[in-house]
């Protein structure tokens, strides 16, 4: 994994509705992550993505730092966004990875609009 670079990572914290039942979204914290991004396959798309998004562009990101999908309930958690090439990735799985030989997380991402994330 001799092929990372520096990325911006966005974390928002969940979020609460305030006493007039009004949602206010949560703080948003940037960081940077050493990492490799690179494009899916043909075969990762159809395995990741549900069937009939096929327009959506998507990468794949190798780190040592643990990534965050959206997450539903309480606590919720907003999902991680990667600024990539002028674009914005919304994070939408992670896996560990840590056998003790190369310890890593795999994530995928796929691109949103500035007001989807």
């Amino acid at each position: 994994m001799g092929f990372r670079r520096k990325f911006t990572i966005q974390r928002t914290s969940g979020g609460e509705y305030d006493d007039n039942g009004v949602w206010q979204k949560g703080e948003t914290e940037s960081f940077k992550i050493m990492a490799s991004v690179q494009p899916i396959s043909l075969d990762e798309y159809n395995q990741v993505f549900p069937q009939g998004i096929r327009t959506v562009n998507a990468v794949k990101i190798y780190t040592d730092t643990r990534l965050y999908p959206e997450k539903q309930g309480t606590p919720a958690q907003n999902a991680d966004v990667l600024l990539y090439m002028d674009r914005r990735y919304k994070i939408i799985t992670c896996h560990a990875y840590q056998s003790g030989v190369i310890s890593h997380y795999k994530a995928y991402a796929q691109e949103v609009d500035t007001c989807d994330a």
